[in-house]
């Protein structure tokens, strides 16, 4: 069986945030038409290193037609004229944003329209078909951004059980070794327009459900963002199309709800990658971008990985030593609640119930409620 079948039928009930890195690395979707190409800001390709267009598009918006029977209630969700921002950030220094889509353009094996649609839209889209959303709410990455002190904070939050009335909290626990917090990033505008100009590394938890049991973390090292541009309320990056959805609000075959405004990208170590396992194909990261058969990556006889990545580590350029993945998005945002987790949910203040979590740090357990 192949291997694009056998991941269909995996996924296939699943729908969980730990598909984000399952793909089929020669599915035909991933040759962009030139038709598809003319769409939006053109084609969303990244070359190792770069960032593609932040308003890119691969879909021809051919199929776009009248909202056909998805009623959205607007003043639960917002505006959808806009980009249905479920809170208010007008007249505001700091701007709360979630990530509401994500159109990865590389690597490869992660752009398919089988896992972007299928795995990283139905995770990233709210359990709220109100909202013209019938997602899952899984996977939630979010934007702190200061206008007065130009600085970013960015990073993941567990799913929200009332993402409108109460909002999201940026995660902050111990997995292991990993620890798990936003980080804090300087930003430069250009009018309504910013871009970052450090780069951290970042670990974005991806949830499988409420819990820290089946949490999957996604190091992106050097993540950076480029050509983000707010609404002159500051309640958007982006903005949605409503005539995209079909009758139960899911996006249409060929045309795309959401017209994205900003592009990040950073890289993830062929040996990170070999920590991050993807339990329902019992393989690692690593061997799931290598095609290798086993369930890590094969390793030569100095113990080194024989895979070739696409990005260098030491000189931050493609090629090189190869021993990195180049990962490259655009996204558009929309303004929700953050509040500071304390008490909450283990997740948000720092505490874990999960025996393999770790302690808490000494600030955080003295958050935590």
């Amino acid at each position: 069986m192949r291997l694009a079948a056998k991941l269909g039928l995996a996924l296939a009930g699943l729908g969980g945030a730990a598909g984000v890195v399952l793909a089929c690395s020669d599915d035909p979707h991933l040759r962009t038409s030139p038709a598809q190409a003319a769409g939006g800001g053109g084609a969303c390709a990244a070359s190792p290193g770069k960032l593609p267009p932040a308003d890119c598009d691969n879909s021809a918006n051919s199929s776009c037609a009248a909202n056909q029977g998805c009623v959205i209630d607007e003043a639960r969700c917002g505006s959808k004229s806009t980009c249905l921002p479920l809170a208010d950030n007008k007249g505001r220094d700091v701007l709360d944003l979630r990530i509401r889509r994500l159109k990865i353009a590389s690597p490869a094996a992660l752009a398919s329209d089988f896992i972007q649609n299928n795995v990283v839209t139905l995770n990233i889209d709210l359990a709220e078909k109100s909202c013209g959303e019938p997602g899952k709410g899984l996977f939630t990455w979010l934007l702190q951004i200061d206008k007065k002190n130009n600085t970013l904070v960015t990073g993941g939050s567990p799913p929200s059980e009332d993402a409108v009335g109460t909002g999201f909290c940026f995660a902050r626990f111990d997995l292991g070794t990993n620890r798990v917090e936003p980080i804090t990033t300087k930003i430069e505008f250009t009018g309504d327009t910013f871009k970052s100009v450090d780069r951290q590394k970042v670990k974005i938890p991806i949830f499988t459900d409420a819990t820290l049991a089946g949490v999957i973390i996604l190091p992106i090292t050097d993540v950076q963002v480029s050509d983000v541009t707010l609404s002159a309320d500051g309640n958007c990056v982006g903005t949605v199309n409503p005539d995209a959805l079909d009758s139960v609000c899911a996006d249409g075959p060929d045309c795309s709800k959401w017209k994205t405004a900003g592009a990040l990208g950073g890289f993830i170590t062929l040996e990170e990658a070999e920590q991050v396992q993807i339990a329902l194909l019992s393989k690692s990261l690593c061997a799931f971008f290598s095609g290798d058969n086993g369930t890590k990556c094969a390793r030569d006889a100095q113990g080194k990985i024989t895979y070739q990545g696409d990005f260098c580590s030491t000189t931050k350029s493609a090629g090189g030593c190869a021993d990195s993945m180049w990962l490259a998005a655009t996204f558009a945002a929309s303004a929700v609640k953050i509040y500071d987790g304390k008490g909450k949910l283990s997740a948000c203040s720092g505490e874990s119930t999960q025996p393999d979590a770790g302690g808490d740090s000494g600030a955080d357990a003295a958050d935590a409620d």
